[in-house]
């Protein structure tokens, strides 16, 4: 007879974040026949009695859980000889905006990189995961400050691409793209200037941080479907490019209309 298993949506989230590729639903059955109903008691008692890997998941639906207790659960945390343990709390709390995770989310930016374990790598792939969530947080805030911060993890990134070897170069398209939609976020318009990057990618990232600025992703979904389809995205764009890089009707067409070109073309 099969057992039918259910569990909080905070625990669901947790999990997916952890499994981020995918077919999760396994593990957290196999949680919840170890520990059974999962409230805050309960994952409050995996870390202490969990594995390792288990008190993470605990830390993480905590995080999301909701409670009045989260933030002081997961402060402590913020300073574990644990990576996984000290960025899942820097993710939770960030996500509160809670500036005393500020400085974790910040150094998760540089943390093993240049990766021992490629992105495409499990192990590897995690921490990658985490760092486009990192990035994501820091853009919510909002502030024009870490605009430093962003720019110089875009100039790794960018670094990392060019030493990586054919189509793995592409597993750092996403985590670039973020960090410019996250200097959008904060209107860092001129977070490019100064960069050596090839004019089609220059173009491109143009683009994203107009996005990043008008919190496209937010309001209109999918930046790559929307600004093929979604014209008033397109004119909001264009009036951006027009008051922000003194770009003509012409040159603001050609990179709107460019934008879906070069993106794939950096795949190549």
């Amino acid at each position: 007879m099969n057992t039918t298993y259910s569990w909080p949506d905070y625990v669901d989230r947790a999990f997916r974040l952890f499994y981020y590729g995918g077919q999760y639903e396994k593990h957290v059955e196999a949680f919840v026949q170890r520990w059974g109903e999962l409230s805050v008691p309960t994952l409050r008692h995996i870390l202490t009695a969990g594995t390792p890997e288990e008190k993470i998941l605990a830390l993480l639906a905590l995080g999301y859980s909701g409670t009045p207790q989260a933030t002081a659960i997961l402060l402590p945390y913020l300073e574990s000889p644990v990576p996984l343990e000290r960025w899942a709390s820097a993710l939770c709390l960030g996500e509160l905006k809670d500036e005393r995770a500020l400085l974790v989310l910040i150094h998760m930016l540089d943390e093993f990189l240049p990766p021992e374990r490629h992105p495409l790598e499990r192990e590897g792939g995690l921490y990658h995961f985490w760092r486009m969530k990192a990035v994501a947080l820091l853009g919510d805030w909002e502030r024009n400050d870490l605009a430093p911060v962003l720019r110089h993890a875009l100039t790794k990134g960018w670094e990392f691409e060019q030493d990586d070897q054919g189509k793995r170069k592409q597993v750092w398209h996403a985590y670039q793209d973020d960090l410019v939609y996250a200097l959008g976020r904060g209107g860092a318009f001129g977070a490019l200037s100064g960069l050596t990057f090839s004019l089609s990618r220059l173009r491109l990232w143009i683009i994203v941080l107009c996005c990043g600025s008008l919190q496209a992703r937010t309001r209109y979904g999918d930046v790559l479907t929307q600004i093929q389809i979604n014209q008033e995205l397109k004119d909001e764009v264009a009036s951006t490019l027009q008051h922000r890089f003194g770009l003509s009707t012409k040159e603001q067409e050609e990179y709107i209309n460019s934008y879906t070109d070069e993106y794939f073309a950096r795949m190549e």
